[in-house]
């Protein structure tokens, strides 16, 4: 019969250790005054860790998926704000529908992905016209929108 057979530690022979103390294999695995872990929770400690690893991975990419969506959502405002503006100030509003592309001349080849469409309706009330500026991108196989809308 081996040390490994008694489940004991060459630290719980202690400085004796010349002669063997005499064991039972049936006893319990850990003695309370033994020092170390014992392989098996060692293999349960890094199975823990690398489930907790991978879920970190999983959330670290969701993350980064959000913070470049957030990204297009906050470009895609601001351009319908300046679309906005632009239609307001240019005064009489008439009822129209127009559309288009971020021309490449003014903005270069950082909006491409994005288009426009304005529209101008007249509302119930004859002095106010409803204007609407909306920012469209593909976001994958999906439409996004973003749309200002203001009565004037």
């Amino acid at each position: 019969m081996s040390i490994a057979d008694c489940g004991l530690r060459i630290s719980d022979l202690g400085t004796g250790a010349l002669f063997p103390l005499p064991c039972n294999p049936q006893s319990a695995i850990r003695n309370p005054k033994s020092k170390g872990f014992t392989l098996l929770e060692v293999m349960v400690a890094v199975a823990i860790l690398a489930m907790v690893l991978v879920s970190l991975l999983g959330l670290k990419n969701r993350s980064m998926q959000d913070v470049m969506k957030a990204e297009r959502i906050t470009t895609a405002t601001l351009l319908a704000k300046r679309m906005m503006t632009e239609t307001l100030f240019k005064k009489p509003l008439l009822p129209a529908e127009e559309e288009g592309e971020f021309s490449v001349d003014l903005y270069g080849d950082v909006y491409k992905d994005y288009r426009w469409k304005k529209t101008i309706a007249p509302t119930p009330i004859p002095q106010i016209m409803e204007v609407r500026a909306a920012v469209l991108w593909k976001e994958g196989a999906r439409d996004e929108t973003v749309e200002l809308v203001s009565y004037e």
